[in-house]
């Protein structure tokens, strides 16, 4: 990941910089996804650490 990073950091090109930035995002959903399922989160858990809903659906769901 820290080396993609720089990568896309030193990046010239724009053709570069996409390809270099869709490579970061699919490392960061893969070390995501590793931390999730050692923590245990359920899917719920994940949507709330990942902003795409509110500490509402807990409540919702108990």
């Amino acid at each position: 990941m820290i080396t993609a990073q720089k990568q896309l950091g030193s990046a010239i090109s724009d053709s570069d910089k996409k390809f270099l930035q869709q490579r970061v995002d699919v490392l960061d959903k893969q070390i995501n996804a590793v931390v999730y399922g050692l923590y245990g989160l359920t899917e719920d858990e994940v949507k709330i650490v990942e902003g795409e809903v509110g500490f509402e659906i807990l409540i919702d769901n108990s």
